[in-house]
């Protein structure tokens, strides 16, 4: 074999070798991965009963075969109990129904926990207008994972007059409340704001980004972090009635930073 292509023939081996390390770096890391929106426990952040307005799904699905009973309970901002009721999940099956039925023709804004007592369970909020002229707004967004996180992050916010954006934290605890600090930065990384709050047990909080920053017209994104003990959940909204949108995203678990800036 001349010396060329025993160079060509090492070099097609080192391809192969890189390939198949990377192929099985990449297995790796996605056998590890999380599934954050994946529990036997799991709340949907926000959930908004208004009859004349809004049509409202909540979707539970029994993605494991576990054919659990699942327990769901409405609260409020302020972490009281609503409602309480129980279904049960067909194997491989699904329940979809309104929780704006359970509460009569009242407005409502609060939370919703899922409990299942076997299997885990995936689950998805839907909120459609019922005026069809309107339907540009209709979202929906995955439940969170009870569990919680120490520190979330909200990507990309929007402080404007004329959006209608809010951050919203969860408590996930039913025995005792959280204290959060929330820091908006500008997209070039200087700090606008930083204030902590106080989130009851079951309770919510929800944020407006143009009225904490004090009405500058901004864009930026936004660290949220516990002190203290406790664990948080959290999404963020944004809707435009010129623009003729609305998006509604979870936020990102991510590591607790080591110090605040």
């Amino acid at each position: 074999m001349s010396p060329q292509s025993r160079a060509v023939l090492i070099l097609f081996m080192a391809i192969a070798c890189v390939s198949m390390q990377t192929r099985a770096q990449f297995a790796f890391e996605r056998e590890d991965l999380a599934q954050l929106r994946v529990g036997d426990q799991l709340v949907v952040n926000y959930f908004e009963a208004d009859p004349e307005i809004f049509e409202t799904h909540l979707v539970i699905t029994d993605h494991e075969g576990s054919g659990s009973v699942v327990n769901v309970l409405l609260y409020d901002t302020d972490g009281t109990l609503i409602v309480e009721q129980s279904y049960f999940l067909p194997v491989f099956g699904k329940v979809n129904y309104n929780p704006a039925e359970q509460i009569g023709t009242k407005k409502f804004r609060g939370t919703i926990r899922i409990y299942s007592d076997g299997g885990n369970v995936s689950a998805q909020y839907w909120q459609f207008y019922r005026n069809p002229a309107r339907s540009t707004f209709n979202t929906a967004i995955p439940a969170s994972d009870a569990n919680g996180s120490r520190a979330l992050l909200c990507q990309h916010f929007v402080a404007a007059p004329g959006i209608a954006a809010r951050l919203v934290l969860v408590n996930p605890a039913a025995d005792s409340s959280v204290t959060v600090s929330v820091t908006f930065y500008l997209d070039h990384g200087k700090q606008l704001t930083r204030d902590t709050h106080i989130i009851p047990a079951n309770g919510m909080l929800t944020l407006d980004p143009y009225v904490e920053n004090e009405g500058l017209h901004r864009t930026g994104l936004a660290y949220c972090e516990v002190i203290g003990d406790g664990r948080i959940t959290g999404e963020y909204w944004q809707s435009s009635q010129t623009e003729r949108y609305q998006v509604s995203l979870p936020l990102d678990a991510i590591p607790v930073r080591a110090k605040h800036w």
